[in-house]
């Protein structure tokens, strides 16, 4: 049954005021008996001004032990608990030392544990505790009690601070290289939150999503998705507005879309980025993505080294480098890829013209040694990208077109047959046609001149 005491606790804690100039302590304890006649008697407001006036002294040993004891306390309504714990958080900034202030936030984290109407002061609580381990280069301890929350199923925490700590999570987790962690705790931020609001804050945090998942899809070599990571980044409205950063990320688009293996996907994303108006800002970068999209053969030594390298791998004075290609063993293993996409363009191209190819030429066309271009072939065989291929080492053939079994050579022949028959049978209904046509108009003359 809930009983109203406001009168009795106004009484008390004017009381406790007036002793707390003298003794804090005793001010403290003469509250007990009215903290427990409101905490039995359900009075929700009371008790939580009793509770508030209790770590109100500035004897701060006292002050966290009166949080600990005020929370183990019986039949303890959660709103005052809640309350006191708010309160609590709110001094930490107000703390003489570093020293008093991580104590009281480890008091406070004691007391919120299992809690779930404080876990949003428990989160915060714990990200304080994060950053100054962070500060120490305690990394791996702070990556450790960071990941131990769980924030995703807070149901009272707003979805901006929720995407906060997720992202630090996952910036946590590639500090300890755990991609994989980093790619889970990823699925739980739903990317749609981002294009809910406009405000610098979530721009802020979107940029710093995609720039993780673009570390990720680096680290994974899914250039791919770095492209579609890169093109969100561009669509982002604070980097349009600045045309430097804008095309920097456009650039970088463009050559993650190149570098991508050739599947359905990548060749829509291509032909995407080719219609955006956008790419006049690039026009060097546009030019590249024109060799890949039209059906022609690419020299990488004669156009991509000759024409394009000091473009792509050190930048100039209108294009600066976008870093993709530097002298690092990744830069390195990305300009390696760049030259199996062309030899992979100009394949696609040579397996629609060619039936049987030899191996001199074909290497002579794809720009590689005779040893690579057979490890090469037999890779995007493997792979499926050309279909029907053999390779006829004896006779240094390479056949580009899948023989066909005796019996379905002869169902085509077949139908081509039945076609040229039917063909047939129709040109000559219409010369027929055409013959009955003009022997009435013969006689129709005829009988009109007699």
């Amino acid at each position: 049954m809930e009983v109203d005491y406001t009168k009795q606790v106004d009484e008390a804690l004017f009381k406790a005021r007036d002793l707390a100039k003298k003794d804090v302590v005793a001010a403290v304890e003469g509250l007990n008996n009215i903290e427990k006649l409101t905490r039995l008697g359900a009075d929700m407001k009371s008790n939580t001004r009793v509770a508030k006036l209790c770590f109100e002294g500035q004897k701060w040993d006292l002050l966290m032990e009166t949080i600990m004891t005020l929370s183990k306390k019986r039949l303890l309504i959660k709103m005052a608990i809640a309350k006191m714990v708010r309160d609590a958080v709110a001094m930490i900034d107000k703390m003489p030392t570093e020293e008093l202030k991580m104590k009281l936030i480890e008091t406070l984290r004691t007391v919120t544990a299992g809690k779930i109407y404080v876990e949003v002061e428990r989160a915060r609580l714990t990200s304080m505790v994060v950053k100054k381990l962070e500060a120490e280069g305690k990394l791996d301890e702070a990556a450790t009690m960071l990941l131990e929350l769980q924030v995703e199923t807070y149901g009272s925490m707003e979805m901006r601070e929720k995407v906060y700590y997720l992202l630090e999570q996952m910036r946590y987790s590639l500090v300890r290289n755990d991609y994989v962690r980093s790619t889970i705790i990823s699925k739980k931020i739903n990317i749609k939150f981002f294009g809910k609001f406009d405000t610098e804050e979530v721009q802020d945090l979107k940029l710093k999503y995609y720039d993780i998942m673009i570390r990720i899809g680096l680290h994974d070599g899914n250039y791919l998705d770095v492209c579609r990571h890169y093109r969100e980044v561009y669509e982002t409205k604070k980097i349009k507005s600045d045309p430097v950063k804008a095309t920097a990320n456009l650039r970088s688009a463009i050559v993650y879309c190149l570098l991508a293996p050739h599947t359905n996907e990548q060749w829509d994303l291509l032909n995407r980025i080719s219609i955006q108006r956008e790419l006049e800002t690039v026009p060097e970068y546009k030019t590249i993505l024109d060799l890949f999209i039209n059906q022609e053969l690419i020299s990488f030594k004669g156009t991509i080294v000759a024409k394009y390298e000091k473009l792509l791998r050190r930048g100039t004075s209108t294009s600066p480098d976008t870093g993709i290609f530097d002298k690092s063993a990744d830069g390195e293993k990305r300009w390696s890829d760049l030259h199996l996409r062309v030899g992979e363009h100009n394949m696609r191209m040579i397996a629609k013209y060619y039936t049987q190819i030899t191996f001199e030429r074909l290497a002579e066309l794809l720009d590689f040694p005779v040893e690579e271009m057979e490890s090469f072939v037999c890779n995007l065989i493997v792979t499926g990208q050309i279909s029907g291929a053999k390779l006829h080492r004896p006779s240094r053939i390479v056949n580009l077109r899948l023989k066909k079994a005796n019996v379905e050579q002869l169902d085509v022949w077949a139908s081509n047959v039945h076609k040229l028959t039917d063909t047939l049978n129709k040109v000559s209904h219409l010369i027929l046609k055409e013959q009955m046509v003009h022997k009435n108009l013969d006689l129709t003359v005829a009988s009109a001149r007699a």
